[in-house]
């Protein structure tokens, strides 16, 4: 475990995510990022703020399970003269499963209905704690494919929600998840799940072949979430379905489910609140307003290169 006495400094910025900036961070001992952490920032006072804490709130109640990003805590630092709330997540080297597939492709069946079992689980425990997510997608979920894990991320759209509408919403989304991974196509969307339930019941054409060349156990697997209202299947049912049960059940993949439960802890086992482990010293500042200067000056200059050469 990493102390926290000395500062940690924010590398660089690895997306944007509902609220603002992600950045990858490092302790300022580090020489490597091996025990990076993901950062979200807010300025304190403003609406992202307000959000960004809900969403640490949610992460909190929600500890405990492998497949949801772990949130190890929150800390107030004064960066750049803002005064800024910053959260501390877990950090994906890999990045997505959006990164991943557009980099790698489609994934083979027995690994994406592994995911589809750690998504359904995931999505569970989130339900059972009387949240929905609201936004399941492939740049939502984390992957770290050297240990085939996948982990449920993003909860600035996540509240406090028992109905069955906004869970089958979820549930839906899932399935369109498992659907770009078994084709590494970005026509499933979650916006347009009511478009493709009218096609596979035949009321409407397809724009074109959905699902390619995947089995027939996976599309089964797929339109059972996608009509998981309509047939009243429960998560526990499509947990259930062939199509995960084959893969969780193959030989090494039932160790693999305890194995993974561990994760890095560069906090400790509980919830961190620190001050000032990203405030930045008068000359940070002062090399900040520096490098802005003499950007602005390279600028300017090659402009002026420009109109010379016309």
């Amino acid at each position: 475990m990493i102390t926290t006495d000395k500062r940690w400094i924010k590398q660089y910025v690895l997306g944007v995510g509902f609220n603002g900036p992600v950045y990858l961070a490092t302790h300022s001992s580090a020489n490597n990022y091996s025990q990076a952490v993901a950062v979200k920032s807010a300025q304190i006072g403003s609406d992202e703020y307000s959000i960004l804490r809900e969403e640490g709130k949610i992460l909190n109640k929600l500890k405990g399970c492998p497949y949801i990003v772990r949130c190890f805590g929150e800390d107030e630092s004064i960066e750049y003269t803002k005064w800024t709330y910053n959260l501390l997540l877990e950090c994906a080297p890999s990045r997505t499963l959006r990164d991943f597939i557009l980099w790698n492709g489609r994934i083979t069946e027995p690994v994406a209905a592994l995911y589809a079992y750690q998504l359904l689980t995931g999505i569970r425990h989130i339900h059972n704690k009387g949240f929905i997510h609201g936004d399941i997608k492939l740049s939502n979920i984390l992957i770290y494919p050297d240990n085939k894990l996948v982990k449920i991320a993003d909860f600035g759209s996540a509240k406090e929600e028992t109905s069955r509408e906004h869970q089958v919403f979820d549930i839906c989304s899932i399935g369109c998840v498992v659907a770009k991974m078994l084709t590494g196509k970005y026509t499933w969307y979650k916006g347009q799940i009511k478009q493709y339930q009218r096609q596979i019941c035949g009321l409407d054409m397809p724009d074109e072949e959905y699902f390619d060349d995947a089995s027939k156990m996976a599309i089964d697997f797929v339109i059972n979430c996608l009509f998981c209202e309509f047939r009243s299947l429960s998560v526990d049912e499509l947990i259930n379905h062939p199509f995960v049960q084959n893969a969780i059940t193959t030989c090494g993949n039932e160790d693999h489910m305890i194995s993974i439960s561990s994760t890095h802890t560069p906090f400790g086992d509980y919830w961190v609140l620190e001050r000032d482990l990203f405030t930045t010293t008068s000359e940070e500042w002062k090399a900040k307003i520096r490098r802005s200067i003499n950007a602005h000056k390279k600028e300017r200059y090659t402009c002026g290169l420009s109109r010379t050469s016309l």
